[in-house]
């Protein structure tokens, strides 16, 4: 079956125009909400949102922040990140779902948004069809309760923790002392990361 908006990387597109747009961010925060999290425990679930450095991904990042909490989900947020910590984030808060906004290496005038299971990996095919079917839904009935709607946090050290991973990843492979390094994030996702990272690997 053909999908209708997931592509091979999540969902993509010019900022500001179908499919990525505001109220269909939010339409696929619901419908992501419906798929994912049902019967996944009597906690309230929770999803992690990170982004890259697209002006968009603001607008992007707060209706989805409203769609999840519009299903009664914990919405932690954190921020501009590569793309790999937020696969990280989701293992290791044991979300239910984790949310990139970022067009990775297109136009800046683009956007996309990629979603990953709890186990930190890229949705299957099947569970895409699902979330697509759900988009186009009324799923007004599935929207929580007032006294169960969901809330929003930020998590201020989610590039502390990754830069933690990354060094116990590296450790044992090698030492960056005394290099010069030059590098240029060019205004991507990793603009904190990497500089913090290879400096404390330089020790």
């Amino acid at each position: 079956m053909t999908r209708k908006y997931f592509g091979t990387d999540g969902v993509r597109g010019t900022a500001n125009q179908f499919p990525i747009t505001a109220d269909f961010a939010l339409k696929l925060a619901q419908a992501a909400a419906k798929v994912l999290v049902r019967g996944s425990s009597d906690t309230r679930p929770r999803v992690v949102i990170g982004k890259d450095t697209r002006l968009s991904g603001y607008m992007l990042e707060q209706a989805m922040c409203a769609g999840f909490i519009s299903m009664g989900m914990k919405v932690t947020l954190v921020g501009p990140i590569p793309t790999p910590a937020i696969a990280m984030l989701t293992r290791s808060l044991h979300a239910d779902l984790g949310v990139m906004i970022s067009a990775s290496h297109n136009p800046y005038e683009d956007n996309g948004i990629k979603l990953f299971g709890a186990d930190g990996f890229k949705l299957d095919d099947g569970l895409e069809l699902e979330i697509e079917a759900a988009i186009d839904e009324d799923l007004s009935a599935h929207l929580a309760p007032p006294d169960k709607l969901g809330r929003a946090e930020r998590l201020e050290d989610g590039v502390g923790r990754y830069v933690e991973f990354l060094k116990h990843s590296f450790a044992g492979h090698g030492d960056l002392s005394g290099l010069n390094i030059v590098l240029d994030c060019a205004h991507g996702a990793a603009y904190k990361a990497a500089p913090k990272l290879l400096g404390e690997l330089r020790g």
